[in-house]
């Protein structure tokens, strides 16, 4: 039997090797292996995910990568999206079984130097993609190449195994807030959240997305995940059917969450999925901000209101729908739940409530008594036996505490419903 000589490369990819396992090792990730394989290979390195997020980049040749300036006024739906060039590179890598795809430069994407693009595939999902910036390989710098994209698969399959556990318990912690809390719940959340990067101290959005005859649930967090993570919104997403996920959103700087740019991105999500879904209904619905993990329950159920409620005109199907701008229609029966009511009430006058109850002042009485008098101050004072310039600064008590505006026509007619509905239903309305 013929002996195999031994060939100097074996031991030069041996340590190859060794280098990236110590990569993997001492947690420094996607960008220790890009540098390793940069310096190796004498080129550029380029590292994204799965979502075409940049992962790691390694800069040898500095030429190519060229700084684009964003134009401002605009929002930019990713280039593999939308751009025909970029496309049909994309769909050949999806489809590649391991040959890599020759990539031309894109100078509109700051990418001046043309590049090999090898996907990585875990159990025959493309995981990922290497990006080599070079026009020809050798042999030679293929071994190095493929221990480098082995090295990448052992990296993805080590962290999928922990985003799956966080994603169960993101999933059990989601579930837990939006639905009925039981004994011990508290504990619990306050545990998750730290391991979750949820600061449940904090204030935060929740919205419900519906896609009509989406792919699944899994497509449907995959999607969300790319688009919230190209928009940089600290954000958790999970479905919870097969086409509705839940959206949680979060300020990243620990500041308050501006209600404009929670309203801008919900926008942005909107078009990119209906860019991506063009032949699904796509319809988010958004609750109140929530404070503490009470609210999240509430909240929940406002979302799926704003999503259940239509009108004869075909465009309400489909586009972001507020909770609160529903004004009276949100208080309609919501199948499922008999809290709609109390809710709309304790929103609307249950600061007033507690404030009397507490400094012996009935401020609703006055409230109720000066709607009914047509808004005139001196015909409600004389009704009330007291004087016009008490009955004023109950008034601005009673508008202050609830940030109602007494001059606006619908808040007025809230108002009247709330209290009849007090009224009607009795104190237990208004206790919690």
């Amino acid at each position: 039997m013929k002996a195999r000589l031994l060939n100097p490369n074996d031991f030069e990819v041996d340590a190859f090797y060794d280098d990236f396992m110590d990569v993997i090792v001492n947690g420094r990730s996607y960008q220790g292996i890009a540098d390793i394989l940069a310096r190796k290979l004498q080129v550029s390195i380029l590292i994204e995910d799965e979502f075409f997020r940049v992962l790691a980049r390694s800069n040898i040749d500095e030429t190519t990568f060229s700084h684009i300036q964003k134009r401002e006024g605009k929002k930019h739906l990713k280039p593999q999206r939308i751009d025909p060039r970029i496309i049909n590179y994309v769909h050949l890598a999806q489809k590649s079984t391991g040959q890599p795809i020759e990539l031309p430069e894109l100078p509109d994407y700051g990418v001046t130097y043309p590049r090999q693009i090898f996907p990585f595939v875990i159990k025959n999902k493309i995981k990922g993609y290497l990006h080599v910036f070079i026009k020809e390989l050798d042999w030679e710098q293929m071994r190095f190449i493929k221990a480098a994209l082995h090295s990448l698969s052992i990296l993805v399959t080590l962290w999928y195994a922990q985003v799956e556990l966080k994603d169960e318990m993101r999933r059990t912690l989601i579930l837990g807030l939006i639905k009925d809390q039981g004994k011990g719940k508290d504990d619990i959340i306050q545990w998750e959240k730290g391991i979750l990067c949820l600061d449940l101290s904090r204030e935060m959005v929740l919205a419900v997305i519906q896609i009509k005859n989406a792919p699944g649930q899994q497509q449907i967090e995959d999607v969300l995940f790319s688009i919230t993570s190209d928009l940089d919104m600290n954000a958790s997403v999970i479905a919870i059917n097969d086409e509705q996920a839940v959206l949680l959103v979060q300020s990243i700087d620990g500041k308050r969450l501006e209600s404009a740019v929670v309203t801008d991105s919900l926008q942005v999500i909107f078009e990119v999925l209906k860019t991506i879904f063009a032949q699904s209904k796509v319809k988010i619905g958004v609750g109140r901000q929530c404070f503490v993990p009470r609210d999240y329950r509430v909240a929940f159920a406002e979302a799926c209101k704003a999503l259940s409620i239509t009108a004869p005109q075909p465009e309400t199907e489909e586009g972001v729908v507020y909770y609160h701008s529903l004004r009276l229609m949100g208080i309609l029966p919501q199948p499922g739940s008999d809290q709609t009511l109390s809710e709309f009430v304790h929103r609307i006058i249950g600061k007033l409530y507690e404030y009397g109850d507490e400094h012996n002042t009935d401020l609703i009485d006055s409230l109720e008594c000066y709607l009914e008098q047509d808004c005139c101050i001196q015909s409600a004072a004389r009704e009330l036996f007291i004087h016009p310039s008490t009955l004023r600064y109950r008034l601005e008590k009673a508008s202050k505490l609830s940030g109602l505006d007494l001059k606006d026509k619908d808040t007025k007619l809230e108002i009247q419903l709330a209290i009849k509905l007090y009224r009607y239903y009795g104190e237990n309305l208004l206790k919690r």
